[in-house]
């Protein structure tokens, strides 16, 4: 495995054994859907009546949670914990399938993981009946293609230090200026089908969701290619 320059979301040593940097995605993943989930559960009850105040320490809580889980974990293994970027690195030649595979399967069974642990901790059943319809779908849409430009425009770069902190205020703005809250990611999305509070989405509303993030990071990463052209890496 050759990687040309450090670079973000890039793990620092690919000898760690495969397992260890998959278990690593899972438990961030686990934590990362927790903090989404447990966080729009205490803003519901701690800020009643107040939507939009609730929303802003939800992009706090969450943005915080993420940052702090790629600086902890992301040298073990990249600090992923969504699988659009995991895809995306594939497709890119920076990923080998088997790596993809492992991570995007801890990444959902740690998606599973950490909505029905907010819901438990909570004490609330989980619900299924969030969603938006098209205009969800067209929300995912911006906020997944924005995520995806800033994690590969932070990654292409030149300055792996900044990975962290840039996705961390992309999500602040996503959170607050999107319709859905910027999901940005199947794992949260899967996780958000076994959760309670405002993140919770039925089964058919979060395929939609899926779908148009996968759409957006597909813009993105053809944007990326052609704004910061480089060689393939392999992986």
């Amino acid at each position: 495995m050759i990687v040309s320059a450090p670079s973000c979301f890039h793990e620092a040593d690919p000898n760690v054994p495969l397992s260890r940097r998959a278990a690593a995605e899972g438990l961030g993943t686990t934590l990362l859907v927790f903090a989404a989930s447990a966080a729009g559960l205490a803003a519901s009850r701690l800020l009643p009546g107040q939507p939009g105040a609730a929303v802003v320490l939800v992009a706090v809580a969450v943005a915080g949670a993420l940052a702090a889980l790629i600086i902890a974990l992301g040298k073990l293994s990249g600090g992923h914990y969504n699988p659009l970027i995991s895809v995306l690195r594939l497709l890119a030649g920076e990923r080998s399938v088997q790596c993809t595979i492992a991570y995007v399967g801890a990444q959902l069974a740690g998606g599973i993981a950490g909505g029905r642990l907010a819901a438990a901790l909570w004490n609330v059943p989980p619900s299924s009946a969030g969603g938006m319809g098209p205009a969800g779908m067209i929300s995912e849409l911006v906020a997944s293609a924005g995520l995806m430009l800033v994690v590969f425009g932070s990654s292409r770069s030149g300055r792996p230090e900044s990975g962290p902190f840039a996705v961390a205020a992309w999500l602040v703005a996503a959170v607050i200026a999107t319709p859905t809250g910027s999901y940005a990611n199947p794992a949260v999305v899967i996780g958000a089908m076994v959760t309670a509070g405002p993140i919770a989405l039925g089964g058919r509303s979060a395929l939609a969701y899926a779908i148009a993030e996968i759409a957006g990071a597909l813009i993105a990463i053809s944007v990326i290619t052609a704004l910061f052209p480089a060689g393939r890496v392999t992986r």
